[in-house]
């Protein structure tokens, strides 16, 4: 069970910033295929989610020790 809890947090943080950042391609007013649409979207929320996502939701939404802003 701890794992699908994990899985929806993760759900809940990608899904938001897939939007966004879909949105904000749009909004640039670039008619730019799908394709390249969903390499840099997925460019930018792999590292995002890999560095500072999923080690926050991990420590339960604490800093580890040492980490400064």
């Amino acid at each position: 069970m701890p794992n699908l809890v994990f899985a929806l947090k993760v759900w809940l943080c990608v899904w938001p910033l897939v939007t966004l950042l879909t949105a904000g391609l749009r909004s640039l007013a670039w008619e730019l295929p799908l394709i390249v649409q969903a390499m840099a979207v997925s460019g930018i929320l792999v590292p995002l989610m890999v560095y500072v996502i999923i080690p926050y939701l991990k420590n339960g939404g604490v800093r580890p020790k040492g980490d400064n802003p």
